[in-house]
């Protein structure tokens, strides 16, 4: 049973849930472990339990440029994860204290509700990211989930985006970082650095292919259009042959439903409201025909919109939020993908 430190509340071992193992292949020459990079959110006050010295980086080797008391409140402005453990908990915090001295701190001896992970909506330090970044992964969570536990996750080397190890006695293995962006995100996100000469510069993305580029790009190029320009039928009602056009693929599914539970049962639908960029969003209800739009990035995207031919409406652009009754159930990276 792992050891929770007295400054830290025993509530966090639900942080350290372990993920199902993804089944992917590094598309890289060298095993990876991602040090999840996500945007430096300012994300609330904490305070710390003990004295601490706070020091220029993560890790007990970087050099100290102050000391806070016990109980000297901070700003946590991002997390660094797999620095040096501190009572079983390798998570480093950044923090601004009240008194304006910024550093690095390590999170055991705070307040804050993380333990070998991040603190809610907060993400690692360091970099900035590519636009449709998810943000960051767990480090410590992805040697748990690819090595079965007991692996502690350290950069061999801070000027390496490549130098992470989950590391124990006689043993040392890398970390497939797109199987823990998976693992985290969900089907289709993979892994990317922003800085190969930083530790701290992976991050995760949704992979949108060529396939849904061109869906976005058909999509919008059908705007204001009542009458398939391929098969010269009315697109109203017609939602599910939309977005198959749009895709590439041709009639595969009688309705937007039906495609929406092969979608479901691939465990490849996400119930948040952001999809990227050809994605195919669902709607319900489930016993009926439902309704299916092509997303075009930034929580819009394009569809039929209607259900009747005696007045078929155009093709139009709408929020993802923003359909009709909107009982939305979730988006999908398509089939071919």
């Amino acid at each position: 049973m792992k050891f929770i430190p007295s400054g830290k509340s025993v509530s966090r071992r639900r942080i350290l849930t372990k993920w199902p193992a993804a089944v992917l292949t590094a598309s890289l020459g060298v095993a990876l472990v991602v040090l999840g990079a996500a945007p430096s959110y300012a994300v609330g006050t904490y305070s710390t339990t003990t004295a601490v010295n706070v020091r220029s980086g993560p890790g007990t080797g970087a050099a100290i440029i102050g000391t806070e008391p016990s109980g000297a409140a901070f700003t946590l402005q991002c997390q660094w994860q797999g620095s040096t453990s501190i009572g079983g908990n390798a998570t480093w915090d950044e923090a601004t204290f009240t008194n304006g001295l910024t550093g690095a701190i390590p999170d055991d001896h705070t307040t804050t509700p993380s333990f070998n992970s991040y603190a809610p909506v907060t993400g690692a330090c360091g970099v900035s990211l590519a636009t449709g970044s998810l943000g960051g992964v767990n480090m410590q969570q992805a040697c748990d989930t690819q090595y079965g536990g007991g692996l502690q996750a350290i950069a061999t080397n801070a000027s390496s985006a490549y130098s992470w190890i989950c590391s124990g006695p006689g043993v040392s293995h890398g970390i497939n970082v797109t199987a823990e962006c998976q693992t985290q995100y969900g089907y289709g996100a993979v892994a990317a650095v922003s800085n190969p000469a930083s530790a701290w510069s992976w991050y995760c993305h949704w992979n949108i292919t060529p396939q849904m580029q061109n869906a976005a790009t058909w999509a919008e190029s059908q705007l204001g259009s009542t009458v398939s320009s391929h098969y010269g039928h009315v697109w109203a009602g017609s939602c599910e042959q939309f977005a198959e056009q749009a895709e590439g693929f041709r009639f595969s599914y009688g309705s937007a439903v039906l495609d929406y539970q092969a979608e479901k049962a691939a465990g490849r639908i996400h119930t948040d409201t952001n999809p990227p960029a050809g994605a195919l969003v669902f709607y319900g209800p489930t016993n009926g025909p439902g309704h299916v739009a092509v997303s075009i990035g930034n929580g819009q995207e394009i569809g039929t919109y209607g259900e009747t031919s005696a007045y078929p409406y155009p093709v139009m652009q709408y929020p993802v939020t923003g359909y009709l009754s909107n009982n939305y159930l979730g988006w999908a990276i398509p089939f071919g993908s």
